[in-house]
C-alpha cells in the first residue's frame, strides 16, 4: 500500500510502497507520476449561480483494482473569492475530480474526469447527501496495537473523507450513488504499524454498506460504528445489532438556529434539571455551565441524566460574540420525565431559534399579614428574626432584614437579594417565563422541603414576558412567605 502523507529521509524509503488514509495536508500522498501531469483550472458555481467561495477541490487518482477498501490518493486546493481554482499538475490525463462546498452543503463529483473538465464556468454544484453518525473504537491492551482516538471516515476509492475523533458525532458530505463507507485510523504511521504487525487490510479498513441508493439532498443517520482489528469483517453490523439488545445510554438531541433558515454552530448548551434553583446556595447568582456545543449543522447531543428531580428538564442555549459576550440566547421546551422513562434511543427535543437577550430590573417586597405580628411570622418561617425593638411600621424596614431568591424557572438565572432592594439580571432568554421567588435562607428552604411542604407553598410564581433585546422594568413584586400561604 502507498502512504497518503509524504515523508522525508529514510521514512520515504520505508513507507513508499504503503497506502493509508489520506492526510489533512494540501498534498495527500507522494505524487510520483510526474511524466503524465497536466494543468487544470476552472470556476465553481453554486446552485443559486453565485461563485462557490472557499470550496474544497480535490483531484484524485483513479482507483486500482486493489483499492476497494481505501481512500483514494489526492491533491487538493480551495477556490478563491470568484470560485476559481487551479492545479499546477495532476496525476494523469484521467482522474477523479471532487468539489465540496461545506457551507452550502453542495457538491460535485466526476469519477472519471479529463483535462477538459476544468474549462471556465464548467463545474456547477448540486445538493450533497449528508451522512451522520458516531464512531467508537476498541481500546487495545497491547501497546503495539494502540491506535489513539483520531480516525478517518471516507467513501472507499474516492477522495471524499472526514477526520473524526472517537466518541464525537460527525457528518460527511457525499455524492449521490454512494453505497460504501470506510473507517480507519487517521495516522498513516499507525496504519503502517498495524500492517507490519500482520493485521489484515480488511480489519484496518473497516467498511459498511448502505442499504438502498443515496440521492442528492438525502440526510442519512446510522450507527454508532465500532472500529476494531480483532473482530470479523462484518462485526460492525453484528456488534450494532448486539448493542441494540443490550441496555445502552439514551441521548437527547436538538437543533439550534440563529435565524429562520440558518443553523448555529458553537452554541453553548446546558441541561437544566434543577428547575427552581434550589441547589443555588452560595454566591450572588447562579452561572451557566456549558455541557456541550452545537456542531456545524446546529445539532447537539447530551446523555439522558440518571434522574430528574422534578417533573421535567430543559436545555438553555447561548451564543457568544467575538468578545465573549452573550449575543443570542434561547431555551428548549420542557422535556417531561415520563418521556425519558425507559428511553432506549435518541429523543429529538425540538428546533429552537435564538433571539437577542433581555434584561430584568425589579425589586421584591415581603407580604406581611397585618393581623399577625411581623416578628412572629418571621420566626415561624425560620427567617432571620430581627430584634423586636427594630420592627417599625414601615414595611420596608422589616423587609430589608430578609433576603429572597428570584429566578427564571428552568434556567441558570437565579439571584439572591435583600427584599426592598432593586436588582438587575441580564443575558436572559427572551419570551414568556415563570418567575419564581422563595426564601433567600438556604436552611429555611431545606427545612421546608424536608418536611414535604408542597412546592406551591414554598415558591411564589409570577409570569413575565421578556422583550427581545430590551429591558423589562418589573416594579416591586411581592413574595408571600410559606406561613401566610398555608394559613389561607
Amino acid at each position: 500500500m502507498k502512504l497518503i502523507k509524504s515523508y522525508i529521509g529514510l521514512l520515504v524509503a520505508v513507507c513508499a510502497g504503503m497506502l493509508a488514509c489520506s492526510s489533512d495536508n494540501n498534498v495527500s500522498g507522494t505524487v510520483t507520476d510526474t511524466g503524465n501531469t497536466v494543468a487544470l483550472g476552472g470556476v465553481v458555481t453554486r446552485t443559486n449561480g453565485s461563485p462557490a467561495v472557499a470550496a474544497l477541490v480535490r483531484v484524485a487518482r483513479e482507483p486500482d483494482v486493489g483499492d476497494s477498501l481505501v481512500e483514494a490518493e489526492y491533491i487538493e486546493t480551495l477556490t478563491d473569492s470568484q470560485g476559481v481554482f487551479s492545479f499546477d499538475s495532476v496525476f494523469a490525463d484521467t482522474f477523479q475530480l471532487a468539489v465540496v462546498d461545506a457551507e452550502y452543503q453542495e457538491i460535485s463529483y466526476e469519477p472519471r474526469a479529463t483535462k477538459n473538465s476544468g474549462k471556465q464556468d464548467s463545474i456547477k454544484l448540486k445538493k450533497a447527501a449528508v451522512f451522520s453518525s458516531v464512531l467508537y473504537y476498541e481500546d487495545m491492551v497491547e501497546p503495539s496495537m494502540a491506535v489513539g482516538s483520531h480516525f478517518k471516515v471516507y467513501v472507499p476509492g474516492t477522495p471524499f473523507s472526514q477526520s473524526v475523533f472517537a466518541g464525537d458525532s460527525f457528518s460527511i458530505l457525499i455524492p449521490e450513488g454512494s453505497s460504501w463507507f470506510g473507517f480507519c485510523p487517521g495516522d498513516p504511521q499507525i496504519v503502517a504499524r498495524l500492517a507490519d504487525s500482520g493485521v489484515a487490510d480488511s480489519l484496518i479498513y473497516r467498511t459498511w454498506n448502505i442499504d438502498g441508493e443515496v440521492k442528492s439532498g438525502d440526510t442519512i443517520s446510522k450507527g454508532p460504528f465500532i472500529w476494531s482489528p480483532t473482530m470479523e469483517v462484518d462485526s460492525l453490523i453484528k456488534l450494532e445489532e448486539k448493542k441494540k439488545k443490550e441496555k445502552k445510554p439514551a441521548y437527547l438531541s436538538g437543533v439550534v438556529k440563529c435565524k429562520k433558515d440558518s443553523v448555529c454552530s458553537n452554541v453553548q448548551v446546558q441541561m437544566i434539571t434543577d428547575l427552581y434553583g434550589f441547589d443555588f446556595v452560595e454566591g450572588d447568582s447562579t452561572r451557566f455551565v456549558m455541557q456541550t456545543v452545537t456542531d456545524d449543522f446546529g445539532r447537539w447531543f447530551l446523555q439522558v441524566p440518571k434522574s430528574v428531580p422534578y417533573d421535567s428538564l430543559r436545555m438553555e442555549y447561548r451564543l457568544l460574540d467575538d468578545k465573549g459576550n452573550v449575543a443570542l440566547a434561547g431555551l428548549s421546551r420542557y422535556v417531561l420525565a415520563s418521556e425519558l422513562k425507559d428511553l432506549k434511543d435518541t429523543l429529538l427535543v425540538d428546533t429552537v431559534e435564538l433571539t437577542k437577550t433581555s434584561v430584568l430590573v425589579s425589586g421584591v417586597m415581603l407580604a406581611i399579614n397585618a393581623a399577625t405580628d411581623s416578628a412572629k411570622v418571621l420566626e415561624e418561617q425560620a427567617l432571620k428574626q430581627p430584634d423586636e425593638n427594630s420592627i417599625q411600621s414601615d414595611n420596608c424596614k422589616v423587609n430589608s432584614l430578609n433576603s429572597v431568591v428570584v429566578g427564571l424557572k428552568g434556567t441558570s438565572h437565579f439571584v439572591r437579594d435583600v427584599t426592598c432592594n432593586m436588582f438587575k439580571v441580564d443575558n436572559l432568554p427572551a419570551g414568556g417565563h415563570d418567575l419564581v421567588l422563595y426564601s433567600g435562607d438556604p436552611k429555611v428552604v431545606k427545612t421546608l422541603r424536608d418536611v414535604g411542604l408542597a412546592l406551591d407553598s414554598i415558591v411564589t410564581v409570577t409570569h413575565v414576558q421578556l422583550p427581545k433585546g430590551d429591558t423589562l422594568d418589573q416594579q416591586w413584586m411581592t413574595f408571600e412567605p410559606p406561613t401566610l400561604k398555608t394559613d389561607k
